[in-house]
């Protein structure tokens, strides 16, 4: 696909309002203390989903959600305050809409306790087998 075939999150408009531009700094100060904190929190929960990932071997959906709302909120703000857009987005984006999204792309099924996963390829397989059912790893 071409980068003029997808769906652009600010399409290109020559017309730029002045007035804006001046609310656009303030606005901007405010967005940036608001995602400087945000940031911290995510900061939090990247760190404690390593060590979760690390022992566990799986993906926690909390911190999957947390981070992916701040990915999503800052995706959002950022057209704005690179100058691409003049369309100013909410101070409170719809985090509901994210968490849905987010939701969605989380699997349902909770893989049981007498499964662990291969160091390899990252497999379900069998607590007791030896080698990878999928990639044929020892482990």
């Amino acid at each position: 696909m071409s980068p003029t075939e997808g769906t652009e999150l600010a399409p290109y408009v020559e017309k730029a309002s002045r007035v804006e531009l001046i609310i656009r700094w303030l606005y901007g100060i405010v967005i940036g203390l608001v995602f400087f904190l945000w940031e911290l929190w995510i900061s939090v929960c990247t760190a404690i989903h390593f060590w979760y990932i690390l022992f566990l071997g799986r993906r926690s959906p909390y911190f999957y959600r947390q981070t992916r709302r701040y990915i999503a909120a800052v995706a959002n703000a950022s057209s704005y305050l690179a100058y691409l857009t003049d369309g100013r987005p909410d101070l409170t984006p719809d985090l509901v809409l994210y968490a849905r999204d987010a939701e969605s792309d989380v699997p349902r099924s909770v893989p049981s306790s007498s499964a662990r996963f291969c160091v390899s390829c990252g497999a379900e397989m069998p607590v007791m087998a030896a080698f990878c059912p999928k990639c044929g790893a020892s482990q």
